[in-house]
């Protein structure tokens, strides 16, 4: 029986050695390469070679990979061995040789203070591979997944677009010399299907899907046309299934559901959990989806559709990669289901969660102004949502469906907003609404005084002096000098400056103020328009805390059990006794 190093880093890249079928390995010897090369020698499914020069290991490696068209893994220790695989793996990448160079490495801890054979081993081949990963000492759960998708990543890269050389440097941080017998389960792993996708192929998937529940996360970036919507109702039809959109999504099409209320007031629980997740798309503004999921990562798996093949596991569950576009997938997966989908369990789940939630009476507020914006934003207009906060106030209510919606999510940065949104409008001539809080604003004010500024722009600046997000999720409770930097608040307002470029100006304080100023919104103007919202930043984080607490209680009766008491009673405690709450636990854990 083979022997196995206990040190698991080294367990997971001889794991998915095998599971992607590398048999042939140029091994040299050393000490640091000790826990790889034994875990190698004595698993019958490798075939081992002994090249002691390391320059010549990696040419040797060449000649075998050329002759028997595979690829062809090195192993060798730290230090100036490093330095000698440079020849070999450059010659490999201009002859586009498959070569997986393993560099054994120190405790990375200690680059620069004097360790013995150990240099910076990470950036020598950047030049002349595909690919370069540097695993992580495995110490959790978290490090124990980083390390799975990184050896993934290098080897899925070997013959990705071309074949070529990838490095994989392996800091080895144990007991170099304890092993054990065992035959041990498989890791991840994730598998890229690239064009031509064979028939064979979608039948194989398509009866995955049999029996699952199937959540599709839409994310924004992609356009769809009548057909892509077409393909993605009769996919639901024949699917137990949902699509997990926003309103970034820009998605119209049946079993859509807009799951960012659940998600971000609090009502996930396990029945609304997915076998398969299909991802598409690029960020969400949700903030809990993605650790529901991730969570979860044991109980699910999920497929992710990129035209360019990347490895995205934002869910931590990744298994399958369809390399192919969003539309192609649908028009071919749909064409091997079975037409035997009559109820829709799975969606009847969310919708009943979801049709719980009571969103009406609210005060006045910036929700307020997200469910009026909501209510009153015209068909077919031009949405962009500044990051955070107007995201979320937005995403609690619907809006019209061919209404297309922007957020800068992708990087979330307060910077730009203004003027990404000032692009969108000029390259159009529908009404272009910006909803944005003032530290945003003031930020990317000068974008407001471009020449290209037209009178489509409808702008509403929520200003609440400051960044009402801190205080949503901390609050002064917690920073009692949460004002003076984090939130920065200020006292300032955009009606002198706005009003002196020409914009027909709106400043509100009142519910009827607000209705009154975006039903004039709606109406054509020869100017564009700005309406300044005056609320408080502290109030509205209490408020909308509120808001979500009533909610919380709803769904907390409706999901039962100890799920359910957490929920109602945490629904009834204000911020601060939560606060309170959390300190103790804390205190009880350390006792």
């Amino acid at each position: 029986m083979a022997v196995y190093s206990n040190i698991k880093n080294v367990q997971i890249l001889i794991k998915l050695l095998k599971q992607f079928n590398i048999k042939d390995v140029v091994l040299s010897p050393g000490g640091s390469d000790i826990p790889i090369i034994h875990s190698l020698e004595t698993d019958d499914f490798f075939n081992c070679y002994s090249v002691v020069d390391e320059r010549n290991n990696t040419y040797f490696a060449m000649g075998l990979s050329q002759e028997k068209n595979v690829p062809v893994a090195c192993v060798c220790t730290s230090g100036t061995a490093v330095c000698n695989f440079l020849p070999g793996i450059t010659e490999a990448f201009y002859q586009d040789v498959p070569i997986i160079a393993i560099t054994a490495d120190k405790n990375p801890y200690f680059q620069g203070q004097l360790e013995t054979q150990k240099i910076e081993q990470t950036n020598m081949f950047s030049d002349v591979v595909k690919k370069m990963v540097s695993l992580p000492v495995v110490k959790n759960a978290e490090d124990e997944w980083l390390c799975n998708r990184l050896v993934n990543e290098a080897l899925l890269e070997v013959d990705h677009h071309g074949k070529g050389p990838v490095q994989i440097n392996i800091p080895v941080v144990g007991d170099t010399g304890e092993f054990f017998e065992d035959e041990f389960k498989e890791e991840r792993k994730i598998t890229r299907i690239e064009l031509p996708m064979q028939s064979e192929v979608w039948k194989q998937y398509s009866q995955k899907l049999q029996g699952k529940k199937v959540m599709v996360v839409v994310g924004q970036n992609i356009l769809f046309d009548k057909e892509d919507k077409e393909n993605m109702s009769e996919f639901f039809n024949k699917c137990n299934c949902i699509y997990a959109t926003e309103h970034l999504s820009n998605l119209n099409c049946d079993g859509k559901i807009n799951t960012y209320p659940i998600s971000e007031i609090g009502g996930l629980n396990d029945k609304l959990l997915p076998d398969i997740v299909i991802s598409l798309g690029n960020n969400l503004a949700a903030y809990n989806l993605k650790p529901f999921l991730r969570k979860n990562y044991k109980h699910i798996q999920t497929w992710n559709i990129d035209p360019s093949g990347k490895v995205r596991d934002a869910y931590k569950s990744l298994t399958d990669i369809f390399e192919c576009k969003v539309s192609y997938f649908f028009e071919n997966i749909i064409k091997h289901m079975e037409n035997n989908q009559k109820e829709h369990e799975y969606y009847s789940e969310w919708k009943e969660v979801i049709n719980l939630l009571d969103m009406e009476n609210l005060p006045y507020s910036n929700v307020y102004v997200g469910k009026k914006l909501a209510e009153t934003i015209p068909d077919n207009s031009v949405l962009h949502l500044a990051i955070l906060n107007s995201t979320r106030i937005t995403q609690l209510f619907d809006i019209p469906c061919n209404v297309h919606t922007y957020s800068n999510v992708g990087s979330l940065g307060i910077d730009g907003c203004v003027a990404t949104f000032v692009g969108q409008a000029t390259a159009t001539d529908r009404k272009s609404y910006l909803l944005i809080g003032d530290l945003s604003f003031f930020y990317d004010m000068n974008a407001v005084a471009l020449r290209s500024v037209s009178n489509n722009i409808r702008i509403i600046m929520i200003n609440n002096s400051g960044g009402a997000e801190f205080h949503f999720f901390m609050g002064k409770e917690r920073i009692s000098t949460i004002n003076d930097y984090i939130s920065a608040e200020h006292h300032h307002s955009a009606e002198g400056w706005v009003k002196s470029l020409g914009y027909e100006y709106y400043g509100v304080q009142t519910k009827e103020e607000i209705d009154k100023a975006l039903e004039r919104a709606v109406k054509d103007s020869e100017h564009p328009i700005f309406i300044e919202v005056f609320t408080n930043m502290e109030q509205d984080a209490e408020k909308t805390h509120e808001i979500f607490n009533k909610n919380k209680y709803i769904l907390g009766k409706h999901i039962g059990g100890m799920t359910g008491i957490k929920e109602v009673i945490a629904s009834k405690l204000s911020r601060e006794q939560k606060n309170k709450v959390k300190n103790i636990v804390k205190k009880i854990k350390g006792a």
